[in-house]
């Protein structure tokens, strides 16, 4: 029986009970946190089939993909009698050939049919973080299984650390551990369970996807947990690969969703149910057919077996005013195209969208969609979805960033949340970012870049895929070389007027004199200043790093690189030291674009790109290019020291060691920083610091260089 199951009117207060029922498991009921609180907080509800982040998500409509959701459902939970299947299902399939609607679908019969553990819905930019992975899968597990619920309740209470350390070591503590004790006490699960992974290539990084893959095929292998596992993904070369050993093929089911004529009926099927559910949204009653079976045919014709083609369309339709000229200029769009590749028809449609922008419009637009683009492409352990950062960046009110975003409603989602902040947790609201508990800065920063006002994000990857290939996006090829150019200035002149509004009042960054509050300094302000100051801070962050990254490329202009040259890089440093207050380290990029970890202490920066990082990362080609490119700009000049000969020996360049090193100053006079890199070709690693006092970065970089990597080796 549950510990105190039939207790009534009872009110319990700290102590210390054992609950016997599943062995000797102490559960300590005290005034902190609970564990499965903890765990909670490590995961992403947002990531459940069922969670309200996710009401619009894709599913199929009754009679639709009818046989692909059967095969699956019947391997999840086959009839009595029938042989165990195998514990693993990976079906792969384009971008949007349906496989999230698939998998939506199967989850929710699965569910009825009591047969759904967990699942975890990847999506780029707001559910891609796979630390959040196998913890997120605990808690719904936890919520499935009340034995469970007891055993990780104690696990995490008792080892914090469980969610600081190794996907590998999660899924062994979290999962595995757990339920093959519960199965040597006769308390297992008695029934097969599916745990389903929708959109895996979505997941952050590349490396994390294959792990995933990897460490659920071993434990499928040797048996160690009771529950199969489904995957929807792309067949990236790198997952393909995951799935390609002879011991995971043994235990696997792979299913190809291809882009076929075949899905054609299912297609037609779908329109015509989605059209038919515009018309009674709207209360609009019809005697006639509508649309015509000649407009379905040609919908279903330019899709070309991809569902995504079809969801579009529909969404683009229901919002415009007048839902017979939508459908006549989506046909139209999709007869005149004379391209016969894959996604002839959702290009056209996609370039229909942006056509319809007027003119005045479009170069806002256009910016928008680099700036998601960009940040959809930043391997950055946060999100970068905030609808709030992104309209200040933009610097729109507003009413003007979401008559932007209007124009793009048929493949840009804002996410409203419901759920409100108390941000009196992390200071005084009425004071500014420079006085909060170091501690709290963190989440207050994770919040404001990820939430603080909604969060935005494309509908779909094939709309961003649209967008940065120049062979399919044309004129609206968000990555081309005007754009870079118009991305880069605005940004420029973003860090340009954030830092008129700071100056320096020892070491300290506050408000310049006529500066009222930081809301002043904002298109679209929060109520409060702790808040203002944070959102202020995050996008002078982004905007200088942005303008750091990309003027590595050869096709910003010189004069651009000029203007950045006279930016205030102390004030910019300053900002990035209040904003990662109480950090331990960060994952960030380099001066020249390198990415890596990042920490400061006492004003300098320290960079460590270790050796995974330098070889994916590093090319001394490109190094060797900006160097002479920005010394040619006037933004770094070489730094002869004079006052020792240790930091001369320090600076030297070493090739019998396969170390390089430089020391320059970045900026002009009181608004440079001195910047020192060195490459260790052997040991295969960068690193680099930035400080104001030369000196105490020399001292740094040296006196705490060693203790600072050793704290990162145990932290990852």
């Amino acid at each position: 029986m549950p510990f105190l199951a039939d207790s009534q009117h009872t009110t319990i207060t700290g102590g210390h009970f054992v609950d016997q029922s599943i062995g000797p498991i102490n559960v300590s009921l005290t005034n902190g946190q609970t564990g499965i609180g903890i765990l909670l907080e490590a995961s992403n509800p947002d990531a459940a089939h069922d969670s309200s982040a996710r009401d619009y998500a894709p599913r199929c409509q009754p009679g639709t993909r009818e046989q692909h959701i059967e095969d699956i459902v019947g391997w999840g939970a086959p009839a009595v009698g029938a042989d165990e299947p195998l514990p693993l299902f990976w079906m792969k399939g384009l971008a949007g050939v349906g496989k999230s609607a698939i998998a939506q679908t199967c989850a929710e019969r699965l569910k009825d049919l009591g047969r759904l553990g967990a699942a975890f819905f990847f999506a780029a930019d707001v559910r891609d973080d796979a630390e959040q992975f196998f913890p997120t899968i605990a808690y719904q597990l936890s919520i499935e299984f009340p034995d469970y619920r007891d055993l990780l309740e104690q696990r995490v209470r008792c080892d914090k650390t469980i969610l600081k350390k190794t996907m590998a070591a999660q899924f062994k503590a979290l999962i595995a551990e757990p339920f093959q004790e519960l199965e040597k006490i006769g308390k297992g699960i008695g029934r097969r369970m599916v745990i389903i992974i929708d959109g895996l290539d979505e997941c952050k990084k590349a490396d994390d996807q294959s792990r995933i893959v990897e460490i659920i095929a071993a434990a499928a292998r040797d048996g160690v947990t009771p529950f199969c596992w489904a995957f929807f993904s792309r067949p990236e070369p790198h997952i393909e690969a995951s799935f390609t050993p002879e011991d995971v093929t043994q235990v696997t089911y792979i299913a190809l969703l291809p882009v076929s004529d075949d899905a054609n009926s299912d297609i037609e099927l779908y329109l015509r149910s989605g059209f038919k559910n515009i018309l009674r949204h709207r209360n609009i009653p019809v005697t006639s057919q509508w649309p015509s079976d000649s407009d379905i045919q040609t919908l279903v014709k330019a899709s070309k077996g991809l569902f995504i083609y079809a969801v579009t369309v529909l969404r683009d339709v229901d919002r415009a005013g007048s839902l017979e000229e939508a459908l006549r200029a989506v046909c139209a769009a999709t007869s005149n195209s004379t391209d016969g590749s894959l996604f002839a028809g959702l290009d056209a449609f996609y370039t229909l969208i942006m056509r319809r922008i007027p003119p005045e419009k479009l170069p806002t637009v256009l910016l928008l969609c680099t700036l998601l683009c960009n940040a959809g492409s930043y391997p950055g352990s946060e999100t970068y979805s905030g609808v709030m950062q992104w309209s200040n960046i933009l610097r729109l009110s507003e009413i003007d960033f979401r008559a932007t975003c209007n124009q793009l409603s048929a493949v840009l989602h804002i996410h409203d949340h419901s759920d409100t902040l108390d941000f009196s947790q992390f200071g005084d609201t009425d004071c500014p970012l420079q006085y909060a508990v170091p501690a709290f800065v963190e989440g207050l920063r994770v919040h404001v870049r990820g939430r603080l006002g909604g969060s935005i994000h494309f509908y779909h990857k094939s709309f961003f895929d649209f967008l940065i290939d120049p062979t399919r996006s044309g004129p609206f090829y968000v990555w081309s070389s005007p754009m870079d150019n118009a991305y880069f200035k605005h940004c420029l002149e973003v860090v340009l007027k954030c830092e008129e509004t700071y100056h320096f009042q020892v070491s300290e960054l506050i408000l310049a004199h006529g500066v009222a509050d930081s809301a002043s300094s904002l298109s679209w302000p929060y109520t409060n200043e702790l808040v203002n100051s944070m959102l202020k801070a995050c996008i002078y962050g982004w905007a200088f790093d942005t303008c750091s990254r990309f003027g590595a490329s050869p096709k910003i202009e010189s004069q651009l690189l000029q203007r950045f040259g006279c930016a205030d890089f102390r004030k910019a440093r300053q900002n990035q030291a209040m904003l990662y207050a109480g950090c331990r380290h960060f994952m960030a990029y380099t001066l020249w674009g390198c990415y890596g970890r990042r920490k400061i202490i006492r004003g300098t920066q320290l960079f460590h790109a270790p050796r995974d990082e330098f070889r994916e990362n590093f090319d001394a080609t490109k190094f060797k290019a900006k160097i002479k490119r920005w010394k040619e700009c006037g933004i770094i000049q070489r730094y002869y020291p004079n006052f020792g000969s240790r930091f001369k020996s320090l600076v030297a360049k070493k090739y019998q060691d396969k170390l390089i090193s430089g020391l320059f100053c970045v900026g002009h006079g009181p608004k440079s920083v001195f910047w020192y890199w060195e490459i260790n070709l052997k040991e295969e690693y960068y690193q680099e610091f930035l400080a104001t006092d030369l000196a105490e970065g020399e001292k740094t970089f040296r006196g705490e260089w060693d203790l600072w990597l050793t704290e990162l080796r145990w932290y990852t």
